[in-house]
């Protein structure tokens, strides 16, 4: 009810407003003692709507040159100076450094947690793509690819390990550096003793185990740098060692640990003491040592010649 009333007053006030549009009103100014007349206007309804809207403009517009033109336009949210733009720009760029950092410091500590939990993780590339081509077949499809796959996979991995039976004795009286993989690197031997079991991926050992008496000492492959060391019941005392070309060497079932993390090593410099820690503590002392590059073990009877 009361809103039917507003519109009704409301339709009452612009009927009377339009009839009376265009008639002259006067306006004066007198003053208070003998009412003398200063100044008089003449005004309509149109007039003052007209002059109103003009003086509203140049109001609105004057303003904006006003915060235009002054440092008031610095308080307006999302404004900002050619200073602070460059700012803005060098700290995205930052930024954008420092988030690519971190996804190479999470990749290599990811890639750390692998090479020390002796997991072989496939190349991102290749998943991506094996992935890829999986989505575009249907699924009994991807099942008989897969098969197929992996007997290939099997039958290069028999000839692989007949090729290398084969060439074994050949190989042994090339130097280290021709028989390697990895370009250019050359290996100190981490200990004396005799070999008592080889590399074998096949069966997930990924090292070499050299016997040796307790407390023999175990040396640096490289030069390098300790990342690791410390204890655990399947592997005894463990040191690793980063060195330089993306080559870790691995020291298990250690007695005595002689460096800490962060400490520099050379080639050839006493690292630790040969013993029976870990989960093989009923075995007589001995060293397993693992090689890996880039993230996948290899085998160190090609780098380095036990004495």
């Amino acid at each position: 009810m009361k809103i039917k009333e507003f519109f009704g007053k409301f339709k009452q006030f612009m009927k009377k407003l339009f009839s009376n549009w265009k008639t002259r009103y006067r306006l004066s100014i007198k003053t208070e003692e003998n009412h003398e007349e200063k100044y008089s206007f003449i005004l309509t309804p149109q007039r003052i709507f007209v002059i109103g809207g003009t003086a509203a403009i140049a109001l609105i517009a004057l303003t904006a040159i006003i915060i235009s033109v002054t440092p008031l336009k610095y308080y307006i949210p999302g404004y900002t100076t050619r200073e602070e733009h460059k700012l803005y720009l060098k700290v995205s760029a930052q930024m954008d450094s420092i988030s690519l950092l971190v996804h190479q410091n999470q990749q290599y500590l990811d890639n750390f947690y692998n090479v020390i939990n002796d997991n072989i993780v496939e190349d991102e590339n290749s998943v991506a793509a094996e992935k890829s081509k999986a989505a575009s077949h249907e699924l009994t499809e991807r099942k008989e690819e897969e098969m197929e796959a992996m007997r290939e996979v099997d039958m290069q991995a028999e000839d692989l390990l007949a090729n290398r039976l084969k060439s074994e004795e050949e190989n042994s009286k090339l130097p280290v550096s021709h028989r390697a993989d990895i370009s250019n690197i050359t290996l100190y031997t981490p200990t004396t003793g005799i070999l008592i079991r080889e590399f074998d991926a096949a069966s997930n050992h990924y090292g070499i185990d050299i016997q040796n008496k307790k407390n023999t000492i175990i040396t640096s492959v490289a030069e390098g740098i300790v990342i690791y060391t410390g204890f655990d019941p399947m592997n005894g005392n463990t040191i690793v060692i980063q060195h330089p070309g993306n080559i870790i060497s691995i020291y298990k079932h250690n007695e005595v640990l002689l460096k800490s993390v962060g400490a520099k090593v050379n080639m050839g410099e006493a690292i630790a003491k040969m013993g029976t820690s870990g989960q093989n503590r009923m075995q007589s002392a001995h060293l397993h040592f693992e090689l890996w590059y880039n993230g996948f073990p290899v085998n160190p009877l090609d780098y380095i010649v036990i004495k």
